[in-house]
């Protein structure tokens, strides 16, 4: 792994570079590559029910659109890149070489031991700065809960109830994502 030590870069740079990567996952945050940790099995788990419970949603409700796990990354700012576990975008699918997606309507985190307070606090606020953004589910897998973010009439952050049973409302775009369809496993 050859992290640009202490150099900064741009969004555009720090995809270019994560390209050439062939081993680990980085994010990159004021311009500064950060890598991001293994994950457990219950992690990965997790990431992948959200990413099918949405594809199966998008089969049914017929929407356009396109489901990603993680690997692709989202560009906030000049200097700022995240890849969240799962995202849910509408509209047309994304030429076949990109990847970056700037339009996500659902972003997903799971948290590790470590990123806690990064997922709630500066992807949180970093996420709601796209316009796009709807949602943004951060879910923990030790306590089984999902914090539920959601874009208020003012285009704020406001976080729902604590969830942990039953289901959460996403609207828009009308799914519903069940705690049983994220846990299941």
């Amino acid at each position: 792994m050859n992290i640009p030590n202490l150099k900064r870069m741009t969004a555009e740079e720090y995809v270019l570079w994560a390209q050439r990567q062939e081993t680990g996952r980085y994010e990159l945050i004021d311009g500064l590559v950060i890598e991001m940790n293994a994950e457990t099995s219950g992690h990965a788990r997790v990431k992948l029910n959200v990413a099918f419970a949405f594809k199966q949603w998008l089969r049914a409700s017929s929407a356009d659109g396109e489901v990603f796990g993680d690997g692709m990354a989202v560009r906030i700012a000049e200097r700022v890149v995240h890849e969240p576990d799962a995202m849910l975008r509408l509209g047309e699918p994304l030429p076949g070489d990109a990847v970056v997606v700037t339009d996500p309507v659902i972003v997903v985190e799971v948290l590790s031991p470590s990123t806690g307070p990064i997922d709630t606090g500066l992807k949180l606020a970093n996420y709601f700065t796209l316009e796009s953004v709807q949602h943004y589910l951060v879910i923990n897998t030790v306590k089984r809960v999902v914090q539920h973010f959601v874009r208020d009439r003012d285009g704020k952050p406001v976080m729902r109830p604590l969830i942990d049973e039953g289901a959460i409302d996403l609207n828009p775009p009308g799914l519903t994502l069940t705690l049983d369809e994220i846990f299941e496993g």
